[in-house]
């Protein structure tokens, strides 16, 4: 088989076009880059839908595993599998420096009922969240302290953008990322059993005063104005993370972190 070499190829337009989100959108695709990556998903159990494998040889095998890599891809009978030349297969990432292999997987749709349903953990709520690294550092942390599903109102920035996948390191594969369109949506979680709780500056209320029996879904807002008035208002509680007076409040992926570890922890003690 002989590596792509031109940039006019469609399958060169489709991965770069994933660079977008209106076209990953559109297409309800995008893809996961490097070589730790690519032998987790080859490797794990749970089910995920793979659209093609896209590598480079030449950079494969100057990287770190990338060998072992390599013959694992070449021996797979079941999934589409593309060689580029070094020069087209950095044009159509977006890194810097590409270890020479991507994984072009379909995006997940989910519906939340259907995730409640068999949902029995705690919930994450980004509201308006921008920052992608602050995404992907919510993402590896719930992952880290047991919370599967991630629900993001309008205005939250793409959790499939190559930064925040970047910055996820994985994560993403194990987690159920949902848009809603209106924040009416976030009453269905209480029909479900669930109590809203809002992250807030403007309560006496403590983290620690929370019930580890109940099941909750933590909002968390906007890096510079925090949670919407609209769904502190149908917000079950507010609470806050006591800390000293010497800082106004503390990024949103670092209150994230230590409300999911907080609970994590007394939980399993």
């Amino acid at each position: 088989m002989e590596a792509i070499s031109s940039k006019s190829n469609d399958n060169v337009k489709f991965i770069r076009g994933l660079n977008e989100k209106k076209f990953r959108n559109k297409n309800k695709a995008f893809y996961l880059e490097g070589i730790k990556i690519a032998n987790e998903i080859l490797d794990r159990n749970k089910a995920i839908d793979i659209l093609f494998i896209a590598y480079s040889k030449s950079i494969l095998l100057s990287a770190n595993g990338g060998q072992e890599l390599l013959n694992k891809i070449l021996k797979l009978e079941n999934i589409k599998v593309l060689e580029f030349n070094e020069n087209t297969f950095k044009y159509m990432t977006d890194t810097m420096t590409p270890q020479g292999v991507l994984v072009v997987l379909k995006m997940p749709e989910y519906n939340l009922r259907d995730i409640l349903l068999n949902e029995s953990k705690n919930i994450v709520v980004l509201d308006q969240v921008q920052d992608l690294g602050n995404i992907g550092t919510i993402v590896r942390s719930s992952n880290a302290f047991d919370v599967d599903t991630i629900i993001c109102t309008q205005g939250t920035a793409d959790v499939y953008s190559p930064k925040a996948l970047r910055s996820t390191m994985g994560g993403i594969l194990n987690s159920n990322i949902i848009y809603i369109d209106s924040v009416e949506e976030l009453n269905i979680l209480k029909e479900f059993g669930y109590e809203l709780v809002t992250l807030s500056l403007d309560t006496n209320n403590m983290l620690s005063t929370l019930d580890l029996n109940l099941k909750y879904a933590f909002v968390m807002g906007n890096e510079a104005n925090g949670v919407s008035k609209e769904i502190q208002e149908i917000s079950d509680i507010l609470v806050k993370i006591p800390m000293t007076d010497k800082i106004e409040s503390l990024n949103v992926g670092v209150a994230t972190s230590i409300v999911l570890y907080e609970q994590y922890k007394n939980k399993n003690i």
